[in-house]
């Protein structure tokens, strides 16, 4: 019961990964139209000025292994976060640092001259991640003598963005962009709050 309570403080984070399975399993049977409308496509946001794309893309992806390992490390990760944060606050970092990646991505395309689409909650997910190592840094006098959580997870970060790197199809962009978001935004949530606690992560 211990380790089942837990997971009510994080009831934010498992409807974001319930609400990402329910549009992908509707998108598997509207086929492309979703896809269409909502992703987010260089031109069609900076020359037609179609915003929205920029959060409605947070919520589409490619494919069962593209969602899966995004909600995956979402919910390892997201869990601790939200439980220090709380809800609303928590959602706040999802949303502004999956924005966030998507402008980084869209900014960096146009730049280059390049025309692409995108489409996923890695920005989001970077975002959680980025809040999770500051969360570790301002708790880490808690942390048990000799803990490599900090280590483990920048390691897993780097990784993270190293995969992204050797994959031609990831956009690194948004990655990046996500990362930044959740680390500041995870310096300015947890502005006054007292040193977190990482309990449920070893």
């Amino acid at each position: 019961m211990q380790e089942l309570r837990k997971y009510s403080y994080c009831k934010a984070n498992i409807i974001l990964a319930v609400i990402q399975a329910a549009v992908f399993a509707v998108c598997l049977v509207s086929g492309d139209k979703i896809y269409t409308a909502g992703e987010c496509v260089t031109d069609l946001v900076i020359e037609g000025q179609q915003y929205w794309r920029l959060f409605t893309s947070i919520f589409l992806h490619a494919g069962f292994s593209h969602l899966g390992s995004n909600l995956l490390v979402q919910v390892l990760m997201g869990n601790a976060v939200e439980r220090n944060l709380g809800a609303v606050r928590y959602v706040i970092l999802y949303l502004f640092s999956g924005i966030a990646g998507n402008i980084v991505s869209v900014l960096y395309d146009y730049a280059g001259g390049i025309n692409t689409y995108s489409v996923g909650s890695s920005g989001a997910v970077f975002g959680v991640m980025g809040a999770l190592i500051i969360l570790i840094l301002r708790g880490r006098k808690k942390l048990r003598s000799g803990s490599s959580l900090l280590v483990r997870a920048g390691f897993a970060v780097f990784y993270a963005v190293y995969s992204g790197f050797r994959n031609p199809y990831t956009d690194n962009a948004a990655h990046l962009g996500g990362l930044a978001a959740g680390v500041l935004l995870g310096l300015i949530l947890t502005i006054g709050m007292q040193e977190p606690d990482l309990q449920d992560l070893r």
